[in-house]
């Protein structure tokens, strides 16, 4: 008994030992598979240690051993094998062909236009609304114009960056965009917004540019011009946490009507 428990007592350091050298080899190798192999040999089966596909290209992790945030890292998120760029624009020209009752050899060379006049638009297919995608396909004769006379109404924007992000601006009325302008310019003067709106295109969104401007003024008490420069341009976005009623962005918080509706008990309302 005394050697069969000696026998014992000397296995458990060398399986100890040989784990190790084994966790120490994987370390040395740097695959994973044979780290994940060592780990669940050193817990004794008792972890269940699984596999699994991710979109990361790469491990990454910081140097305290996390994963790095997708938005940190946006190089390392693997193309999805079923939805590339070639098969978001193979389905955006059935749509547009089925919408508009064209060929889609003629909707090709549509989009192949409205992409040649804005670029960067055409990375953006799958992101952006098809719909309005469909709105300036068909009427791409007019598309040229509306960017020539954007660009006399914001001469130092980024007109490329702006409309691949928010295309939806070539549907809107040069009335409805030259009053958004002339409100902001007239709020605050000194602020470059051709470069602001370039940047932060979101804020076209926003319906009542003046009256945002002097609702944050009134909220924060700013009292002067100055202030009120130095706040916007270093934080612009916050012309949106103003937003209310008829004026909310219905992607952050549904449309007025919708919330009206939940907050009135009804959940399940149509049409939206």
């Amino acid at each position: 008994m005394a050697t069969a428990a000696r026998a014992r007592a000397s296995a458990i350091p060398r399986a100890r030992a040989t784990r190790g050298r084994r966790l120490g080899r994987a370390r040395a190798r740097g695959s994973n598979d044979d780290a994940i192999d060592a780990l669940r040999e050193l817990a004794g089966d008792a972890w269940s240690v699984n596999r699994y596909e991710s979109k990361r290209k790469e491990h990454r992790t910081t140097e305290l051993g996390d994963i790095v945030d997708e938005s940190a890292s946006r190089d390392n998120i693997a193309e999805h094998p079923g939805w590339t760029a070639a098969a978001k624009l193979r389905l955006c020209v059935e749509a547009v062909a089925d919408e508009l009752e064209m060929r889609e050899d003629e909707v090709g060379e549509r989009l192949g236009t409205l992409f040649a006049l804005v670029p960067g638009l055409e990375r953006r297919v799958g992101e952006v609304l098809t719909a309005d995608i469909v709105r300036l396909a068909a009427s791409v004769e007019d598309v040229a114009m509306k960017i020539i006379r954007m660009r006399d109404l914001l001469p130092e924007a980024n007109l490329a960056k702006m409309l691949s992000t928010r295309p939806n601006l070539l549907l809107e009325s040069d009335e409805e965009i030259a009053r958004k302008v002339g409100e902001l310019r007239v709020s605050c003067p000194r602020l470059r917004w051709d470069a602001i709106l370039s940047d932060y295109p979101e804020l076209w969104e926003v319906r009542d540019m003046r009256g945002h401007v002097e609702l944050l003024r009134e909220k924060l008490d700013i009292q002067d011009d100055e202030g009120m420069t130095r706040l916007l341009s270093q934080k612009p976005l916050l012309l949106l946490s103003v937003q209310s009623r008829n004026d909310m962005i219905s992607y952050d918080h549904g449309s007025w009507a919708q919330v009206q509706a939940t907050v009135n008990g009804d959940r399940f309302s149509d049409g939206w």
